[in-house]
């Protein structure tokens, strides 16, 4: 019970320092209103990635850099997708356009402070002084754009339930109404990978359609990733058997490419005509193979500094956030935003020469929500010496995605993006 108090207390503090940090960033951002003034020909930072991490690096940036300076946010996607909803939209019919929100609002930033380029990055030129400052980025419409700093926010690939995978609006809705249509024409459901998106994919699933065949396949004997506990995968496991999920652990089985077809298990088989496959994620880390193959960690991920620039002497001025990066083991959206912070403090650091601020991950990133069914989810807490599950029922379906159109400045859920 002391644990529990003192882990409450805790988060306590951690509200209230990020609640000051939030009227703080908005008070920064009111002056500079005020003192940045538009310039014919700024020097660039280039954000590469308008997702967690990157989309809050350059808010940060866009209000505060001096004047002379400029923010362009090179995103590949029309709309911002929400990844944490992605399993119950694959799932639950009519909300998938709750999951992709309309991009800008989130800056509201002074005039010629930001420059937002649709597109993706095709190649990065270092310049040519010891720094590798004065680079520049090619874009997919075939122009050149040069920076003085750049910020490497490209995440990670993966199908749905994980990522969306498709870079309009309308492709992304037409995939999420694909995946439901799977689920409800289905009568033996087989999901492979326990982290998370599984859980909540196969847990959905069951509870939707409870008279359909539902089996969840992990290759672990624990459920989740390293970044849980003993007690998520404990909670996570009797919820999955009180819905009647068959749950398979410790299996790797092979896995067939048709539509409908039989999974051999070690002791049985398994029939299939819906087959979700929640493996396979891996860091999006192309630009950076080429540009410093030996910043490249053998899982894929990029190696940082503890300042986050990459990890060659060669690119100081290049930096990388995000699910990109290895650092920690936690990997979600809280934390990506606390990198792109950072991100965003060492550069202007960097423009006034003071020295950089070193990220260190921390418990409270790892705070977590999963769900285990409609209408029923946990919350997470570890501080590395307490663990807690608090459990909450009577969810909204479409969990808290109205609240992060919010926090993105956009209101739910109405688009005028036209995009």
């Amino acid at each position: 019970m002391l644990g529990y108090i003192l882990l409450f207390g805790k988060l306590f503090v951690v509200i209230i320092q990020k609640t000051v940090s939030q009227l703080r960033l908005k008070l920064t951002s009111l002056i500079h209103r005020h003192t940045y003034k538009p310039t014919s020909n700024p020097r660039n930072i280039v954000v590469i990635g308008a997702s967690f991490a990157g989309y809050h690096a350059a808010r940060c940036l866009a209000n505060s850099l001096p004047t002379g300076y400029r923010v362009v946010v090179i995103e590949k996607n029309s709309h911002f997708q929400l990844t944490w909803v992605l399993p119950r939209f694959c799932v639950v019919e009519g909300y998938e356009h709750k999951a992709l929100i309309p991009y800008w609002p989130y800056l509201q930033a002074p005039l010629g402070s930001y420059q937002w380029v649709t597109g993706s990055v095709t190649t990065i030129q270092p310049g040519g002084d010891s720094k590798g400052r004065n680079g520049k980025v090619q874009v997919s419409s075939g122009d050149w754009i040069d920076y003085e700093f750049l910020v490497l926010a490209t995440g990670s690939t993966a199908r749905l339930p994980s990522r969306v995978n498709w870079e309009s609006k309308e492709d992304g809705m037409k995939a999420l109404q694909y995946q439901q249509r799977r689920f409800k024409e289905a009568r033996d459901i087989v999901v492979v990978g326990g982290g998370a998106a599984g859980v909540e994919l196969a847990t959905d699933a069951k509870s939707q359609y409870p008279e359909k065949n539902v089996t969840l396949i992990h290759s672990h004997e624990t459920l989740l990733n390293d970044g849980f506990g003993s007690k998520m995968h404990d909670v996570a496991k009797k919820a999955i058997e009180d819905l009647g999920i068959d749950l398979v652990l410790g299996e790797r089985p092979v896995l067939p490419r048709d539509e409908t077809g039989n999974i051999e298990l070690g002791d049985r088989t398994v029939h299939f005509d819906c087959l979700v496959k929640c493996i396979g994620q891996k860091p999006n880390s192309d630009l950076v193979h080429f540009l410093a193959s030996s910043a490249i960690a053998p899982s894929g991920h990029v190696n940082v500094r503890s300042t986050l620039q990459v990890n060659d002497e060669r690119f100081s001025n290049i930096y990388a956030a995000g699910d990109l990066i290895n650092v920690g083991t936690i990997k979600n959206g809280r934390s990506a935003m606390e990198q792109g912070q950072t991100v965003s403090q060492n550069i202007l650091r960097a423009i006034r020469g003071e020295q950089q601020v070193i990220y260190q991950q921390k418990w409270w990133e790892g705070l977590t929500k999963l769900t285990l069914g409609l209408g029923k989810s946990i919350v997470y807490l570890n501080d590395g010496h307490t663990e807690m599950t608090i459990a909450l029922r009577n969810q909204k379906i479409e969990l808290d995605s109205a609240a992060v159109w919010k926090h993105l400045g956009a209101t739910p859920y109405k688009d005028e993006s036209g995009a």
